[in-house]
């Protein structure tokens, strides 16, 4: 079962533009707001990655009862449930690592580029100048 709440309050605490950004993603074009979640009592999977996603936390952290240990943090004057700090950041650690070695292959092969035109140019100088070495 979908834990509404915990929803609710991490939409509350967002700015509008990432309130904004989050239901583009949840709901494309549609003209479905948060409130779809609490109408329907229901939610597909796919949704459910897109917010998982979104706030960087595993599926089952939305789920009523989740397993995971944690601390109860409060928003809006209302328990919002728990939040396991070091699991998300653990999990936001992961996602950063891998972007970074994304990154780190990005410029390498920049790098690899880079070294193969210099290479071209200087074999095509060699071959229109046999003098120039």
């Amino acid at each position: 079962m979908l834990n509404l709440d915990l929803i609710d309050n991490l939409y509350a605490g967002l700015t509008k533009e990432q309130q904004q950004e989050l239901i583009g993603l949840l709901f494309k074009k549609s003209k479905q707001t948060m409130s779809y979640f609490r109408r329907t009592k229901d939610i597909s999977l796919s949704k459910l990655e897109v917010l998982a996603d979104f706030f960087h936390m595993p599926l089952d952290y939305f789920r009523v009862g989740s397993s995971f240990r944690a601390n109860n943090v409060s928003g809006n004057n209302n328990t919002v449930g728990n939040v396991s700090v070091n699991t998300n950041l653990m999990i936001e650690n992961e996602s950063l690592r891998k972007q970074l070695e994304a990154l780190q292959d990005v410029v390498k092969a920049k790098d690899d580029t880079l070294a193969a035109k210099d290479a071209l140019i200087h074999s095509l100088q060699e071959r229109l100048n046999p003098s120039v070495k």
